[in-house]
């Protein structure tokens, strides 16, 4: 079993996109299924679920997850991060984490930045993040060691806290195209994915 344990952060509210983000479809897959094929052959998953997980549970198996449930939607995206990082086993060496409105990043994706983190040779280097152009993506991996730190983040903090604490332990995987930047918040965002992935798709047939 590997010893990098994905995160899949699934527990917003959806406000803006006017339904569950985790079940937008993709060419009969949800966003949901796209991340977790993304994140397959690493630990069992961690998946957070929010208000709506009676309908997720209802259109998808997740017996192969652990789930975590996140009620609160006014808490923020940190504090579904931190009921996933209470669980997170003590032995792991790393874990990742990803939004569950990013679903063009595919299993190369990650193994790219995996690959990245484990050819870095300076232990100072914790956490790797996507980047594409000047802008950073997701998903994030960070050394397990770091688990302490996102769980100490006040109610209200970001994740971003962590990182920008000490900028030289950060390390930016470069990427060529901007699938790690694309993600969905509104019913547009939705409609410029799935073209993208629909051209995607069709460049390969």
């Amino acid at each position: 079993m590997s010893d990098l344990v994905p995160i899949v952060l699934a527990a917003g509210a959806s406000s803006r996109m006017g339904k569950p983000k985790a079940l937008l479809d993709f060419d009969g897959r949800t966003a949901l299924q796209l991340v977790l094929e993304a994140v397959r052959g690493f630990a069992k998953p961690i998946v957070v679920l929010g208000p709506n997980h009676q309908d997720i549970r209802a259109r998808m198996a997740l017996g192969h997850v652990r789930v975590m449930l996140n009620l609160d939607v006014d808490s923020g995206q940190t504090a579904s991060l931190k009921a996933a990082l209470a669980i997170l086993p003590g032995d792991m060496e790393a874990f990742f984490f990803m939004p569950v409105d990013f679903p063009l990043v595919t299993a190369g994706d990650v193994a790219r930045l995996v690959e990245a983190y484990r050819a870095e040779a300076d232990p100072a280097k914790s956490i790797f993040i996507p980047a594409h152009g000047v802008k950073r993506g997701h998903p994030g991996l960070c050394r397990h060691e770091l688990a302490a730190e996102f769980l100490a983040l006040p109610a209200g903090g970001s994740a971003r806290d962590v990182g920008n604490r000490v900028s030289s332990r950060v390390a930016h995987v470069i990427y060529p195209e901007a699938y790690v930047l694309m993600d969905m918040d509104t019913p547009e965002d939705y409609v410029r994915c799935l073209e993208a992935y629909r051209a995607r798709n069709a460049r390969k047939t």
